[in-house]
């Protein structure tokens, strides 16, 4: 039991410090072409759907103003925001897996 528990530091030291890591800097090197390209499509594809998102969000807060007096008002107002919060944790993970700057992003778009 207490091999395990030393080797598990280890373990996720090894993958947690790409820094000093000799497979991921290979790998980094290897791909330095591929990788830029890929993270400027990724950079570019978040930025425009987190802009559809939010046209979407619009459209359904005009679509449904009808309801302002009614009693499903707070119905589509919850759904307005679970779906706001859903995409931009989405579109935050995402840019997090890709490494990307939300400020970066912006001036690249």
């Amino acid at each position: 039991m207490a091999n395990h528990e030393q080797a598990a530091p280890a373990f996720e030291k090894f993958f947690t410090d790409s820094t000093n890591n000799p497979f991921f800097k290979v790998f980094k090197e290897l791909n330095a072409p591929l990788c830029g390209s890929l993270k400027q499509s990724a950079a570019q594809y978040l930025h425009t759907t987190e802009e559809w998102g939010k046209k979407a969000l619009e459209l359904n807060e005009k679509l449904t103003a009808w309801a302002k007096e009614t009693p499903l008002s707070p119905l589509f107002e919850t759904q307005r925001s679970v779906v706001s919060q859903l995409m931009g944790n989405s579109i935050a993970l995402a840019r997090k897996a890709w490494q990307l700057d939300e400020n970066e992003q912006a001036k690249a778009v």
